[in-house]
């Protein structure tokens, strides 16, 4: 009989980092504090205003000690592989590594978050204002919005990216393995820059996507825009 170790099973399929992440969540805001209606996308849209999980919330925006813009943390009690840990990001580096055509690495360890890659070449100027802090909740995906368009709230967690162009799965840059996607983050999120509109875009109106490796503990980024 042939078993198949977790690695192999991994590379098997670009379909499988996907899979191996159960539910899918949207990112529900607090009133006023997100505009709710990014370039085409509808502020009516229903994925705006879904019930959220009771006893699950989660830090958003500022920034780490290591001086990154903190993405999100989700506290201890949601279910999911990242719950508990931070996820942030140097903005100018993302940004630059997009234009290199680079994938930006971090890895997370002992309450740390350091770069990861090393040879992205910070030489077009780029905000790095922290994303405005607030607190935020999660609420279960419903079945009709599980493959939801690019429209609506894009700010979700797990289950099936909703890409602006082709599907990309990470590869984790130490062990070589296909990465989970865990979330993604959509433009015009508020910032503390009032030079943008205090909104950053990423790219032309496009979206960030988060990736996982749960035995390095590497989170992986990229974004695509039309």
């Amino acid at each position: 009989m042939f078993i198949a170790s977790k690695s192999s099973l991994r590379r098997l399929a670009g379909t499988v980092s996907i899979i191996m992440t159960k539910k899918t969540y949207h990112i529900i805001f607090k009133n006023n504090y997100y505009k709710k209606s990014v370039g085409f996308r509808s502020n009516e849209h229903k994925s705006w205003n879904l019930k959220t999980l009771a006893n699950v919330s989660g830090e958003f925006g500022g920034k780490t000690k290591e001086g990154l813009n903190r993405l999100f943390k989700l506290s201890e009690n949601f279910d999911g592989d990242i719950r508990g840990v931070e996820f942030a990001i140097d903005f100018v580096q993302f940004f630059n590594a997009q234009i290199q055509d680079k994938h930006l690495f971090y890895q997370h360890s002992n309450e740390r978050i350091l770069a990861y890659t090393k040879d992205i070449l910070n030489d077009i100027p780029y905000s790095n204002y922290a994303l405005q802090e607030t607190q935020i909740e999660i609420a279960e995906t419903p079945v009709d919005l599980l493959n939801q368009e690019w429209e609506g709230n894009c700010n979700r967690v797990g289950g099936n990216p909703i890409w602006v162009q082709e599907e990309v799965i990470l590869i984790c840059p130490n062990c070589r393995c296909e990465m989970d996607f865990i979330f993604q983050l959509d433009s015009g999120l508020p910032d503390y820059n009032d030079q943008n509109s205090n909104e950053i875009m990423f790219g032309n109106d496009g979206i960030l996507y988060a990736f996982w490796c749960k035995e390095d503990l590497i989170s992986g980024f990229l974004w695509q825009c039309t």
